[in-house]
């Protein structure tokens, strides 16, 4: 019997974009949930009211850190710009 040792499978390949923009910390999180957990629509209603709720609670403290996340880059490159002797592009950061 022959095995290819390349062969494999990547399961369900999904894709989300954006235009003009980056994604949100909401939108990153919910990408993030979808590869931590799912819930099968089967399960019995307790079961299932159970999984929606920790999973909505997970997306809480996703949403939480990834925007502290995206606040700490912000500040990481006022630093650079300052550094680099370009302080008037900290205006286009928003902050």
């Amino acid at each position: 019997m022959l095995v290819d040792p390349f062969a494999g499978s990547v399961g369900t390949v999904g894709v989300r974009t954006t235009t003009g923009r980056g994604m949100t910390p909401e939108e990153i999180a919910d990408i993030a949930l979808d590869k931590i957990m799912s819930v099968s629509k089967g399960a019995p209603p307790v079961i299932l009211e159970q999984a929606m709720a920790f999973r909505e609670d997970i997306r809480k403290v996703l949403v939480h850190y990834l925007h502290q996340a995206a606040e700490s880059e912000r500040v990481s490159l006022v630093a650079k710009f300052h550094k680099a002797g370009y302080p008037e592009l900290v205006k286009i950061l928003d902050m």
